[in-house]
């Protein structure tokens, strides 16, 4: 089994996978530059600030931290982890850190999230850990402790964010593959397929509200949300043939952005058709960086107020090339899954499924 070779986070080196020239996808190039330099410039922004002493850390989620943000984005999705003393200091003092971060960030010009979404208020490291495995958890709670799993790299004191990473997989391994390193993940297994259905779920209700922005949302979900989820389930996937550390092994790999990690995992088993994945991701991220592409995704071609207008969704051409392009890169990696039968567990299989 190769051993993780760069322990750093993406935004301090460059693509690590060397089977796979990303020099090949020109989209995928720019948008890792873009980000790098835009994480910079957010780390440079919030260590000159003043922030409020009980800012824990911070983590770049979505596009920035997944390193596949566009070199015009307008926008950052961040986790805010603050201390657990906010707890007793109540609302307007956890309201207060929270915004400290953001302002700090004004100079930047980058916007705040939307109110109604997971990243529009803070957590803490107490609140993260205290829920697992709760079917009733928060749902933005859940999705922060997910997110950080799937898609991040820290922005503001590095060696918290470490710490709590760690300490959440320690939370996923407790009692079970810490306790024996031939038991698989089935915890964070559950954990992370809950997470994705609930994604997919909320699209769909969501949809009558925010209709016109039903096609810009479903490319994404078939594009940048399969590979966020599918880069760690392939993860707990080849994780089924260690059995020395599950515990460590992952944390290491967690630090690759998800496609790495579906690289990596694709190198691991001598399959060279990542170049599947990659073109289609490329293509997907190419035409998103297109301002023009983005707004005709978020507009019905017909009548706002027409009921036929969601089955109208195929006359907007940037929607049906994306779509049939997300059906090849799916395809690659159910091609990819069901061919690691007799290479992954059998018991990984069984909870993958049942």
């Amino acid at each position: 089994m190769n051993q993780v070779k760069d322990p750093e986070y993406p935004y301090q080196r460059q693509w690590r996978i060397p089977s796979v020239d990303i020099d090949r996808y020109q989209t995928l190039q720019e948008n890792w530059e873009a980000s790098k330099n835009l994480i910079i410039q957010i780390r440079e922004a919030l260590s000159r600030a003043e922030l409020h002493p009980d800012v824990y850390t911070v983590a770049a989620a979505g596009s920035i931290g997944r390193m596949e943000a566009s070199p015009e984005v307008s926008d950052a999705d961040l986790i805010i982890v603050l201390s657990d003393n906010v707890e007793e200091l109540g609302l307007e003092e956890a309201t207060k850190a929270y915004d400290s971060v953001w302002n700090a960030l004004a100079e930047l010009k980058i916007q705040k999230p939307k109110p109604t979404g997971v990243f529009a208020g803070a957590t803490t490291q107490k609140e993260l850990l205290d829920s697992v495995g709760d079917a009733q958890e928060n749902y933005g709670v859940f999705g922060k402790r997910l997110l950080l799993l799937l898609e991040t790299q820290p922005l503001y004191k590095n060696e918290n964010y470490s710490g709590l990473m760690g300490i959440i997989v320690d939370r996923y391994a407790a009692g079970y593959v810490t306790e024996d390193s031939k038991k698989e993940w089935t915890f964070l297994l559950n954990d992370l397929i809950r997470y994705f259905r609930a994604i997919a779920v909320n699209y769909q209700w969501s949809f009558d509200k925010e209709a016109e922005k039903w096609p810009l949302r479903n490319v994404k979900l078939r594009h940048s949300r399969i590979v966020m989820y599918s880069g760690l389930l392939f993860l707990l996937g080849q994780a089924s043939t260690e059995r020395q550390d599950k515990v460590s092994w992952l944390k290491e790999r967690l630090k690759m952005t998800p496609l790495e990690r579906l690289a990596w995992v694709y190198e691991e088993n001598r399959e060279w058709n990542f170049h599947r994945i990659a073109g289609s991701y490329d293509v997907f991220l190419s035409l998103l960086n297109n301002e023009e592409v983005r707004q005709d995704l978020n507009v019905d071609p017909v009548e706002q107020q027409d009921d036929n207008s969601y089955k109208e969704r195929y006359k907007i051409p940037e929607f049906a090339l994306l779509k049939s392009n997300s059906d090849g890169l799916i395809a690659e990696l159910l091609r990819f899954i069901f061919a690691r039968r007799g290479v992954w567990t059998e018991r990984f299989f069984e909870y993958l499924i049942f």
